[in-house]
C-alpha cells in the first residue's frame, strides 16, 4: 500500500489508509463535478451577459473573485485526488493532464494575457482536469476488477 498522508496515520480521513477504491474514486468524482460546474458557469455567464445587458456591469465586476474562489476549491481537491491516484496507480498521465489544466485555469484567472483568453483557457483547463480525474476513475475501476 502507498504511503500515508503525514499526520493522519490510519484514520479514515487518510485516503491511503484504506483499500477501498470507492473512497478514492469519490474524490475524483467530486473533482469531475466541480469541473462540470465550472464549465456550466463559463458557458452561462456570456449568455446571461448577452441576454441581460443591464446585468453585464454587475457580473463583470465580480467575476474575478468568483473565479479565484472556484480555483481555490479546485486546486486542493484535484491536487489531492490526483496525488492519491498517482500514489496508488503510478499513472503519470493523469497528473500531467490535471496539472496542465490547473495551470491553464490559473493563467486564465490571473489575466496574464488579458481578459480575452480567460474563457477559452478556463474551458480547456477544466476539460483537462476532468479528463485527468476520469482517467483516475477508470484506473481505479480496472484495479478493483482485477482483484
Amino acid at each position: 500500500m502507498g504511503q500515508l498522508v503525514e499526520g493522519l496515520g490510519d484514520s479514515p480521513l487518510n485516503p491511503l489508509a484504506t483499500e477501498n477504491s470507492t473512497q478514492r474514486m469519490t474524490m475524483d468524482r467530486v473533482a469531475v463535478m466541480l469541473s462540470a460546474v465550472c464549465l456550466l458557469h463559463c458557458m452561462a455567464i456570456p449568455l446571461v451577459v448577452l441576454v441581460l445587458p443591464a446585468l453585464s456591469s454587475l457580473l463583470l465586476g465580480s467575476e474575478t473573485l468568483v473565479h479565484w474562489l472556484l480555483l481555490g476549491v479546485a486546486v486542493p481537491i484535484s491536487g489531492l485526488a490526483l496525488w492519491v491516484g498517482y500514489s496508488r496507480y503510478r499513472n503519470l498521465r493523469s497528473v500531467l493532464l490535471g496539472a496542465t489544466g490547473l495551470l491553464l485555469m490559473f493563467v486564465a484567472v490571473t489575466h496574464i494575457f488579458g481578459r480575452a483568453p480567460e474563457v477559452p483557457l478556463t474551458l480547456i483547463g477544466v476539460t483537462l482536469v476532468a479528463c485527468a480525474h476520469l482517467l483516475n476513475i477508470r484506473r481505479a475501476t480496472e484495479h478493483s476488477a482485477s482483484r
